[in-house]
């Protein structure tokens, strides 16, 4: 048992599943069955385990390496708040990952824990809603041959190693979608999941707003089901695209940061997160 007389933080596996998705239920967030595989598959995941040994906590680890470690899916069941088992298992993580930089996208909820954890807030992410674009042009999808184009644009601008998760992201993708240049290079791209009945758009990497925008259009491209998209606040004009096609705005977020005093790579060739998890 710890301190307080939970039992110890245990690290959760694919057998945890669906006591992972009944947390998420129980807590009002709309993941889905395949998300917390995703999730399972592509970082670590920790939590504490109730008597009947079901999760009644969590906190997934995604590990981009040396420059930077994103952090996800912190929960605790509603019986069992306000007796420190996040800041346990937040705790527990960061301790995992010393000296790295951990990030997070912070909920309302969970910000003040998070400060009081040595957080501080980086940028904002801007959540946009509603619908795909009835007559977007299509672009040609993610190839073969663009994977190694992807996963250098995505380190140039997450300065991170994600491959592992974009091959994840690119296995469960519902759309995905390239520009290249005159020589048939890889310059932007973009990458579309379900979440239940959803559709989720990013990560969107581009290197201006003319790219991201015809991204989003063929991403969503006669697609009936509601769409969401999180965009870092200081893509303006792409914002301003995307309320031009009828998106409205859903609420703001923190992206916070431990043990750095910014985040790595070019940010501003970041159009769209993937879902808030993943950092």
């Amino acid at each position: 048992m710890s301190g307080l007389g939970w039992p110890p933080i245990a690290t959760l596996g694919h057998a945890d599943a669906p006591g992972l998705l009944a947390l998420s239920e129980s807590v009002g967030w709309p993941h889905s069955s395949e998300d917390w595989a995703a999730i399972l598959e592509a970082g670590q995941v920790f939590g504490h385990r109730g008597a009947a040994g079901a999760p009644m906590s969590s906190a997934a680890l995604f590990d981009y390496g040396a420059a930077l470690v994103s952090l996800g899916m912190v929960l605790v069941a509603p019986s069992h708040r306000r007796r420190g088992l996040a800041r346990a298992v937040m705790e527990h993580c960061l301790r995992l990952v010393a000296p790295r930089p951990m990030t997070l996208i912070a909920t309302p909820q969970g910000e003040p824990l998070y400060v009081g954890l040595g957080f501080v807030e980086v940028e904002r992410v801007q959540r946009m809603v509603g619908q795909g674009a009835l007559n977007g042009d299509r672009l040609p999808p993610i190839a073969q041959i663009d994977a190694d184009a992807v996963a250098r644009l995505d380190h140039a601008a997450f300065g991170a190693d994600r491959r592992a998760l974009l091959r994840i992201l690119l296995a469960r993708a519902a759309a995905t979608a390239v520009v290249r240049d005159a020589h048939g290079r890889a310059r932007a791209f973009g990458i579309a999941t379900r979440q239940r009945d959803q559709l989720v758009v990013g990560p969107l990497i581009a290197t201006d707003t003319a790219d991201a925008a015809a991204l989003f259009q063929s991403l969503t491209a006669d697609v009936p089901d509601p769409v969401r998209i999180d965009v870092p606040v200081r893509q303006g004009e792409f914002l301003a695209s995307l309320a031009g096609l009828g998106l409205r705005a859903a609420g703001d977020a923190p992206i916070m940061l431990h043990g750095a005093h910014e985040m790595p790579g070019r940010r501003n060739g970041i159009y769209a997160i993937a879902v808030r998890a993943f950092g």
